[in-house]
């Protein structure tokens, strides 16, 4: 009866042990891209997208996120090494990190297609988010993503450093 136990003991353990080999040898399923919380403005690099994760556009709630994500609204235009320096030409939301004299010039990240709630009198205030082009909260949709002038059927462009967006209203 004692042995019996003891073979009983030896052959769960190693069905035990087994069990565990296979769970842990199993070939993981590729990473999904990895998200950051920015704490210092100065070490995000520029075409990174990012996205508010705060209860509002604040610097407390920055994320670096993967840009073919659905919720990268924004992309680094540009990162400036002191808080009072300008943006270049274009009209950027600009975030300023006094703790470690960096800011942010954000732009939308945008491909054509892509339909924003956007403030295009003033992106500085705008809460520039993508939603599916049938969401009511649309209001401008990106006709090209242009290198120099905009096609006809764009309404405005709105001038970056490398690009203009070539936009069209919606409602």
């Amino acid at each position: 009866m004692v042995v019996r136990r003891t073979v009983m003991v030896c052959v769960l353990a190693v069905v035990a042990y087994v069990a565990v080999w296979w769970m842990f040898s199993e070939e993981e399923e590729p990473a999904q891209a990895t998200q950051a919380f920015v704490t210092d403005y100065s070490k995000v690099e520029k075409g990174s997208c990012v996205r508010f994760t705060g209860p509002g556009e604040n610097d407390q709630g920055l994320t670096v996120v993967d840009c073919a994500g659905a919720k990268a609204a924004l992309r680094v235009g540009t990162v400036l090494t002191e808080t009072s320096g300008a943006c270049p030409r274009g009209d950027y939301k600009v975030l300023r990190d006094t703790r470690n004299n960096a800011a942010l010039c954000l732009m939308p990240n945008a491909a054509r297609g892509d339909c924003f709630e956007y403030d295009t009198g003033d992106l500085q205030r705008s809460v520039v988010s993508k939603f599916d082009c049938a969401a009511p909260r649309v209001n401008v949709q990106v006709v090209d993503v242009a290198r120099e002038s905009c096609p006809e059927e764009a309404e405005f462009g709105v001038p970056y450093e490398e690009m203009t967006l070539c936009l069209r209203r919606v409602r």
